[in-house]
């Protein structure tokens, strides 16, 4: 039969493949530099954005400007024409209404004359007018053409300028995207590192549990052999007698299985306010160890002290619970040989370490 010793030299001799702390170490400062130069990334690109937008604004405001224009145009041409139609009109009336024309009224030869000169210099006038009307017209057609080809430049022009914000838009994303890739590999690694590292970890902390149980058990047998010579002894010698002085009542029936159970959790992660079944605080551990073999304590260090027996921490035995001074704090459970389990604290685990010296008080779950 191997000894509990053999067995605790056995374990630790096996080699555990474990992830290289520089391993992670480096993995993490990649992923940092990643991760800094996607930031950077972000912010050039919402920087591209806001130009993009500014671009689009300044199209929308152009393309404002050649509606006006267009508008300006369109007035135009309709005053021109009301134009050209009143000088058509008054030209047909002057030539044609005889009637109330005055130039056509007079008969003598001087009046002829003069009927002759009125009327040329008439129709000079109205020839002038429709000639500046038309002029007019045709300038400002000129010019709103003029108008629309440089407005027509400068809407391409402000076109093609967010046409190359949004490439380089798209060329920042694309690098963003890559860079996430890259990130999330990294991550992964780094989690599946960590996750062999915690893995192998509660391995070896689950073997070593098991070797510590064995000898816990090699001492109690050793303990009642001894304890069933002393009695045997005292059989043969009556005079024999061992005096005790209120000594502390015997170990609750369930405390080694409540002890079992804490022991299957080694390895668990610590969790604020959790009781199992796989993640425990320090009071949640005790509650739910007890919880298997029948025995209800409430989730408080503090009032599992209270509704317990207080014993000496002297006489503490595997299954009983220890506190520091303030036993609201903390609580563990004993686990012999001078070592406690318990839940210690965020971001450690479920484990098996030798009692601190700020433990100093006890008491025992009947």
């Amino acid at each position: 039969m191997i000894s509990a010793a053999s067995l605790v030299a056995v374990i630790s001799g096996v080699l555990v493949p474990r992830a290289s702390a520089d391993q992670i170490s480096s993995l993490r400062a990649q992923a940092s530099a990643l991760a800094s130069r996607i930031e950077t990334l972000g912010r050039q690109e919402d920087a591209l954005a806001q130009q993009y937008d500014q671009a689009q604004l300044a199209v929308q405001g152009l393309q404002q400007k050649v509606a006006d224009a267009a508008r300006e145009v369109a007035a135009a041409d309709a005053h021109a024409a009301r134009t050209r139609a009143l000088l058509r009109e008054s030209a047909i009336r002057a030539y044609i209404d005889g009637g109330t024309n005055p130039l056509a009224s007079a008969t003598n030869a001087v009046a002829n004359a003069t009927d002759t000169l009125l009327k040329a210099e008439y129709i000079n006038s109205l020839a002038t007018n429709q000639t500046d009307a038309i002029d007019q017209y045709h300038l400002a057609a000129l010019q709103d053409q003029a108008a629309k080809q440089n407005l027509q430049l400068q809407t391409r022009a402000a076109r093609d300028q967010a046409d190359v914000l949004a490439a380089d838009r798209r060329s920042v994303v694309q690098a963003q995207s890559q860079l996430q890739g890259a990130l999330a590999q990294d991550r992964g690694r780094i989690a599946t590192l960590v996750a062999q590292q915690q893995a192998a970890e509660a391995a070896r902390a689950r073997r070593e549990a098991a070797a510590r149980l064995l000898a816990r058990q090699e001492a109690a047998a050793a303990a009642a052999a001894a304890a069933a010579a002393t009695a045997a002894a005292a059989a043969q010698h009556p005079a024999y007698s061992v005096s005790t002085s209120n000594p502390p009542p015997p170990v609750g029936s369930g405390a080694a299985g409540a002890l079992a159970a804490a022991e299957t959790r080694v390895g668990d992660p610590y969790v604020w306010g959790a009781a199992g079944p796989d993640a425990f605080d320090c009071s949640g551990l005790v509650m739910w160890a007890y919880a298997q073999v029948g025995v209800s304590l409430p989730h408080f260090s503090g009032a599992q002290y209270a509704d317990t027996i207080h014993i000496p921490l002297s006489d503490v035995e595997p299954g009983d619970l220890v506190f520091p001074a303030d036993p609201s704090e903390h609580v563990a459970m004993y686990a012999g040989a001078g070592e406690i389990i318990e839940a210690p604290y965020t971001g450690a685990t479920v484990h098996i370490v030798p009692m601190g010296s700020w433990f100093v008080l006890a008491s025992r779950v009947a």
